[in-house]
């Protein structure tokens, strides 16, 4: 009797996951959805090939990406038979209140300061942070299978073409290995001073969402924290900047 009680609830717990992988109906058949424990495990790469959805089957621009850090939306992954993200819904939840709930990583104190490190850049020149005070200081945490970072990139390189004779230091901090960022490098243009194999900097400032920037005054406290892809991030990067400059 225990045993034909265990399968049926393996059976019902089977038949929910199908129905709920299938309550999509633009979302085609090969493609499944990935339970939230293989989401916590795998690298999610958001390529431009992938394709956006809201709940009602309409295609969103790749601009909405940004949602992925909206508290009011939970990104539901689609993959193909190769385990290839292929879609993404973004299904509306309830939210507790009117508010719109802060990604709790943009969260900081303003005028705190900026913990140090030492780095090296891919051109082996080693640095501490707290030398570079005197500059402002702009920290770009990505990695090379990052859609939404990579799409910030045209606009993160005009950034700092607009400071190039300012006294503004902007590092690309990643934990990808030197010689797969060089690989990147050969097909993606990225001006900023680039720092690979910098995991214990990522874990330092407790980055989990990419990408995330981070700006610092010129006496090395953290003025500005901006978490997850969005399309203005050229104009709210400039605001912080001339305002610590």
């Amino acid at each position: 009797m225990k045993f034909l009680k265990s399968i049926c609830i393996i059976i019902t717990f089977l038949v929910f996951g199908l129905l709920q992988a299938q309550d999509y109906k633009f979302i085609p058949k090969d493609q499944r959805l990935l339970t939230d424990e293989e989401v916590k495990t795998m690298e999610i790469m958001i390529t431009p090939d992938v394709l956006l959805f809201n709940e009602s089957g309409k295609l969103l621009p790749m601009s909405q990406v940004e949602l992925m850090t909206n508290s009011d939306y939970k990104p539901l992954f689609y993959v193909d038979t190769d385990n290839k993200l292929k879609s993404i819904v973004f299904k509306r939840v309830k939210a507790k209140d009117n508010r719109v709930a802060k990604n709790p990583e943009a969260e900081f104190t303003k005028g705190e300061k900026a913990l140090d490190f030492i780095a090296t850049d891919i051109d082996g020149n080693t640095f501490k942070l707290s030398d570079l005070q005197g500059q402002v200081v702009i920290l770009n945490f990505w990695f090379t299978k990052c859609g939404p970072c990579i799409q910030e990139m045209p606009e993160l390189n005009k950034l700092s073409e607009n400071y190039k004779d300012k006294k503004v230091k902007f590092l690309a901090i990643t934990f990808n290995q030197k010689d797969i960022v060089e690989q990147f490098l050969e097909e993606q243009d990225f001006t900023f001073t680039i720092v690979p194999n910098a995991n214990d900097v990522v874990s330092l400032y407790g980055v989990n969402s990419f990408p995330t920037s981070i700006v610092i005054d010129k006496e090395g406290k953290i003025v500005a924290k901006e978490v997850g892809y969005r399309t203005n991030i050229k104009s709210v990067l400039t605001k912080a900047i001339n305002a610590a400059l």
